[in-house]
């Protein structure tokens, strides 16, 4: 199974995941409240933008006989994103780009209406690229061809007062992830985010999350892989205690608006918050 390597607290480029299984794992944790105990990973085969910069595939997920997700994805350099989602395995979708920068996503019209939001209608650095969406006749749209990736197995789930650590089997491997969806929480940080010109989000959590390490234990940055998505943050590492300093970090940051708010700033000045 394809792991791509990941450049740890890189520069912000985009607001995205990478293509791994953890990442495309993370819908189906915000959606359900809970992790399947065991995930099939397929895959589509992936179209690139005209200029290569991109490539869009679909990925699906199935967790059940009769539960699954279908979720087409954004890739790039270093990053991606995920776009609209059906409760359904091997959903093809069709693909039309202009340019590098517009793509067209046409679904099937006899599935249930999607959610679409900003969270999902833009990709690319800064949210540059824009995405549209089309409902058509299922026979418009050519089958995709389906490639498995791949199994993850969860081993425990802790609920944590802010989000939820996992810990997974990816080929034979434990792996430790650390989740958190403000968007989804009671006392959503998001419209105060946003009224401040931020994506409010994942992407804004990856750049709190790094100012809140950078200010209070730096010395676990090295340990740790973020994975912004529109919606939320996934946090990877092998270190199991660095992830649990993580999510102490984000909880005191929802108690404190100080705290959250320095947070912010230091990401701002080492340019990892736009």
């Amino acid at each position: 199974m394809h792991s791509p390597t990941r450049t740890k607290w890189r520069p912000k480029q985009s607001c995205g995941a990478d293509e791994t299984i953890t990442y495309r794992a993370r819908y189906l944790l915000y959606r359900e409240g809970t992790m399947p105990t065991d995930i099939v990973f397929e895959s589509s085969e992936s179209f690139p933008s005209p200029g290569g910069t991109y490539r869009v595939a679909v990925s699906s997920q199935t967790y059940a006989p009769n539960e699954a997700v279908s979720q087409a994805v954004v890739s790039e350099p270093g990053g991606g994103s995920g776009l609209i989602a059906f409760d359904a395995p091997r959903v093809s979708m069709g693909f039309v780009w202009n340019g590098d920068e517009e793509l067209i996503v046409r679904y099937p019209d006899d599935l249930p209406a999607p959610r679409i939001d900003a969270t999902n209608s833009s990709f690319g650095p800064g949210g540059r690229a824009r995405v549209l969406y089309e409902a058509v006749p299922r026979s418009a749209i050519r089958p995709l061809h389906w490639m498995r990736e791949g199994r993850l197995r969860t081993v425990a789930e802790e609920r944590l007062e802010r989000g939820t650590l996992l810990t997974v089997e990816i080929d034979n491997q434990l792996q430790y992830s650390y989740s958190y969806y403000d968007v989804g929480e009671p006392d959503s940080s998001s419209e105060r985010l946003r009224a401040q010109g931020l994506q409010g989000g994942g992407c804004t959590w990856e750049g709190i999350v790094y100012g809140l390490v950078a200010l209070h234990t730096s010395d676990i940055l090295e340990d740790l892989e973020l994975d912004p998505e529109g919606d939320g943050l996934c946090v990877r590492s092998t270190n199991r205690a660095a992830l649990m300093t993580v999510a102490q970090l984000v909880a005191a940051a929802k108690h404190d608006r100080t705290l959250l708010e320095t947070a912010i700033e230091r990401a701002r000045l080492d340019g990892q918050l736009e």
